[in-house]
Parts: C-alpha cells; sequence; structure tokens
C-alpha cells in the first residue's frame, strides 16, 4: 500500500503534478513513460484497446524498480464508464486512484462514491481476500484504511448537463477532484474542439470555480489557449500533458520530417 506519498496526499498539500495517458498497453512503452518523470501514468479503459489484465501489467511497468531504482510514476486507471462492475473490476486490481468518465449529474456522482465503498457506506462487491488491491487478502485492514484515506477518486466533468449542475456535483461527499474533460465538452456543447468559443471557455470556468469553492482538487489536459502554466495557475493541481500515442506519433513525425530535408 502507498501511503506516505500518495498522489492524493501529495495533492492535498498542494503539490502540482503531472501525467501522461497509457493507451497502447504495451509495457516496454509504458515503462519508458515512467522513467521520463511523470508523476502519473493513467491507463486507459474508456478509449484504449486493453483488458483488466493487461493493465495490471501496465501498472506493473510503471511501478517495478528499473535497476534497483522506482520510477515515482503513480499507477491511474480511467475505467470505461460509471457502471458499477466496471468500477469494481477496476479496483480490484489495485490503482491508485481512478478516473470516471462523463460524470453527468449529481446523481451519477453519488452512485459513483458509493460503487467505490464497501456496504454500508455503498454496494461495492467485497471480495477483499482475493483481490490484487489487498496483496491478495495479505493486509485486508490495511487495504481498508488505503481507501478511506489515500485513494484518489476523480469525477470527469465533460458535458453541458454535467455544468449545469456542476456546485451539486462538487459538493458531493467521496468526490476528490474533478477533471474537465474539453474535447467532449465542446462537442455536447456544439463545436468538437473549438476552445475558443465564450459558450466553451465560460463553462470551464463554471467548473473551475465551482470546484475550488467546494474545496475540491481541479485537473485536465492543456489547450491552445490554456496551456500548463496558465491552467496551474488557475488552481488546477493535475494537468495531464501526454500521451504514450500521441508522444510516439509526433516523434516519429518529426524524425521523419527531419530525413526527409536531409535527402532532399
Amino acid at each position: 500500500m502507498i501511503s506516505n506519498n500518495s498522489v492524493k496526499r501529495r495533492l492535498k498539500k498542494g503539490n502540482r503534478l503531472n501525467g501522461c495517458w497509457i493507451e497502447m498497453f504495451n509495457p516496454i512503452a509504458a515503462e519508458i513513460v515512467a522513467m521520463s518523470g511523470y508523476d502519473t501514468a493513467f491507463i486507459d479503459l474508456e478509449h484504449g484497446p486493453g483488458s483488466y489484465t493487461e493493465a495490471i501489467s501496465m501498472m506493473q511497468a510503471v511501478t517495478i524498480p528499473n535497476n534497483g531504482k522506482g520510477h515515482g510514476c503513480a499507477p491511474m486507471l480511467r475505467v470505461s464508464s460509471s457502471d458499477i462492475v466496471d468500477i469494481k473490476r477496476a479496483l480490484d486490481i489495485g490503482p491508485e486512484g481512478i478516473m470516471v468518465p462523463n460524470v453527468q449529474n449529481v446523481n451519477e456522482a453519488q452512485r459513483t462514491v458509493e460503487a467505490c465503498r464497501y456496504g454500508p457506506a455503498g454496494n461495492r462487491g467485497a471480495a477483499p481476500r482475493i483481490i490484487r488491491a489487498s496483496g491478495y487478502g495479505d493486509d485486508v485492514a490495511g487495504y481498508a484504511d488505503y481507501m478511506a484515506n489515500e485513494f484518489l477518486l476523480i469525477a470527469q466533468i465533460e458535458t453541458e448537463q454535467a455544468v449545469n449542475q456542476i456546485e451539486k456535483i462538487a459538493a458531493v461527499e467521496g468526490i476528490d477532484m474533478l477533471f474537465i474533460g474539453p474535447s467532449d465538452l465542446s462537442a455536447s456543447l456544439g463545436a468538437i474542439g473549438d476552445y475558443e468559443s465564450r459558450k466553451f471557455n465560460q463553462a470551464f470556468d463554471r467548473i473551475e470555480q465551482a470546484t475550488l469553492d467546494a474545496g475540491k482538487l481541479l485537473g485536465t489536459i492543456p489547450l491552445p489557449n490554456r496551456d500548463p502554466a496558465r491552467l496551474f495557475e488557475s488552481g488546477h493541481t493535475l494537468v495531464i500533458s501526454g500521451g504514450d500515442t500521441i508522444l510516439l506519433q509526433e516523434a516519429a513525425g518529426h524524425d521523419v520530417e527531419r530525413m526527409h530535408r536531409a535527402a532532399n
């Protein structure tokens, strides 16, 4: 169990952390991401092609020490949906936190919290003696304490409906962070990828304000008009700036362009 330096603990102290999406589900690529110095690796079960078993391999790749040196990169999961089964299976494999996409309203936010808690506080399926998250039963009591104090629960805000209820969503006990999903938010507002529109920026600002007013953590990804420096200054403490597929594509494209220029 990670307890002394968990992502949640660091964020609560005001640390500004960076992250990288893990989309390729390749352990070598994930290990390189971790070794590069990212604070967190978000293994993406929403848009990535991997399974829960492969997600375990990704978590191992970003945490197992290389040549005796730990990577210092915390394994997180973005689950595929707010469905209780998806959340249960993700929690059981032992990430340091999860991001739940497309939380639309206060009721979904409350159900998300309940899906992360054993009864009577919630409705998570209880099998703590056989799951990876508790060391396959080696430390059930420690796992319970970890979930209560160190686990990071992130709700992703990415629709106009969610914006209209954002103050109520932000007030839900048990949600630690609201994470703005700009691509889906722009689509919901009528113009996918239009991050310059007044409507989008008003929605973005409202989410930021409501989140901070509620005393919750705030995060997102960089945008053309909102670079990491601006986001951190605006109160975000987690910015996921990279993605293994994008980084590979950009690096390969740059290298090919450089070679074409040299050849011509």
